[in-house]
């Protein structure tokens, strides 16, 4: 099992593919899994590099609260333990922050900036509707009923209209063998409920794409086009259709599609 052992922190990781170096963060409660259905298209035209954020999947855990920036720094050090200057960073919404502390304080450490479902800060009302999950958990709610209600922020109407998948993605998420701990869940929401970019996005200097589903409600799509207006060499935002937060399991086509187009639109 590859674990990279940085100074106070093991992560887990995963390299498919071979060529120019793409690196994927993942979101809140989410773990490497979740790249699953665009992993294939993008190994076929990069190194294609995922992990397990600090506390979830089979990275190990800490005690003490941290913050976006300490699991921007876990990444900084994962690249060093992988021998690899710089690559592509995507960052799908928690991990669309985390991309953007990276980019803030390691500028040299990326290539090209993509930015899924994300935005400068979590909103208030995000930051509520989490700390009500997680007192959901706490309260022993059954995790089946748990995720079916989640489901409902992060896919389409169209998608959920048919049972099947909603069976589906409930099955995918009780069948992980490394689920969260609430503990861990408590850490990355307090993490990301402290977040917030707004004030420095003028020091991300890769050119950088957003990604923004046109049905997401969980991040809107006017609080993730605030990227687009704070970062000096973003393009105008891409917006995919047939998507709300979860891109790339939705759409995954159009998702590596934007994703590739992207990165080999210009030459370095």
């Amino acid at each position: 099992m590859p674990i990279a052992r940085l100074k106070d922190i093991d992560l887990y990781y995963e390299v498919h593919g071979e060529g120019e170096p793409l690196l994927l963060i993942a979101g809140l409660a989410s773990d490497c899994q979740s790249w699953q259905l665009v992993i294939n298209g993008l190994s076929k035209q990069f190194k294609l590099i995922i992990f397990d954020n600090r506390g979830i999947g089979r990275s190990s855990s800490v005690e003490l609260p941290y913050t976006v920036k300490h699991m921007a720094d876990d990444i900084n050090e994962l690249l060093n333990y992988l021998n690899i200057e710089a690559a592509h960073i995507l960052g799908h919404s928690m991990g669309g922050f985390i991309a953007q502390e990276l980019a803030i304080n390691y500028p040299h450490r990326i290539y090209k900036l993509i930015l899924e479902s994300t935005a400068p800060f979590s909103s208030k009302r995000n930051n509520y509707l989490f700390e009500n999950m997680l007192k959901a958990l706490e309260s022993g709610i059954d995790y089946d009923l748990w995720i079916r209600n989640f489901l409902f922020w992060i896919y389409t109407p169209k998608l959920l209209n048919n049972k099947r998948n909603i069976e589906n993605l409930v099955q995918f998420v009780m069948e992980n063998p490394y689920p969260q701990s609430n503990r861990s869940f408590q850490q990355q929401i307090e993490a990301t409920s402290n977040f917030n970019s707004t004030e420095r996005l003028y020091k991300v200097e890769a050119e950088t794409l957003v990604l923004i589903g046109e049905e997401d409600i969980l991040i809107k799509p006017k609080e993730s086009e605030l990227l687009y207006q704070g970062i000096s060499r973003a393009t105008y935002p891409v917006y995919i259709e047939k998507a709300a937060h979860a891109i790339h399991n939705e759409n995954p086509k159009a998702f590596i599609h934007a994703v590739i187009s992207f990165i080999y639109k210009y030459v370095r």
